[in-house]
């Protein structure tokens, strides 16, 4: 994955907003089962992943829908931010967003320093 083909989102975007906000809210989140310990892993990994300019594929749709409704969908979110390395790393469909919009998130906080 090449950092040229996904740019950051703005900072006032829906998404970057959601992070944040979830950040100062989220304290700690147990005994509740997440929808993917539930599902089988390759539903979470589509076969090909769609870029910010497209609609998100079928697969991709149908993993989003998944996680409608999963009480720890946010907590996976910032989980996930918290935890990778490098942009390269976002793959496939985690806490109900697709790996292109998560890589763009990723670009925007470490761009902005809320990493």
């Amino acid at each position: 994955m090449n950092r040229r083909y996904v740019r950051p989102l703005p900072a006032d975007h829906a998404l970057v907003q959601r992070v944040l906000r979830i950040g100062r809210t989220l304290r700690h989140v147990v005994d509740v089962v997440p929808v993917c310990a539930t599902t089988d892993p390759e539903a979470w990994h589509p076969e090909h992943a769609s870029g910010l300019s497209r609609a998100p594929y079928t697969a991709e749709t149908r993993a989003m829908g998944l996680c409608k409704g999963c009480p720890v969908a946010d907590f996976c979110l910032v989980q996930e931010l918290r935890e990778v390395e490098a942009v390269e790393d976002i793959r496939g469909v985690r806490a109900g967003v697709r790996e292109a919009d998560r890589q763009a998130l990723y670009l925007t906080l470490e761009k902005e320093g809320w990493l």
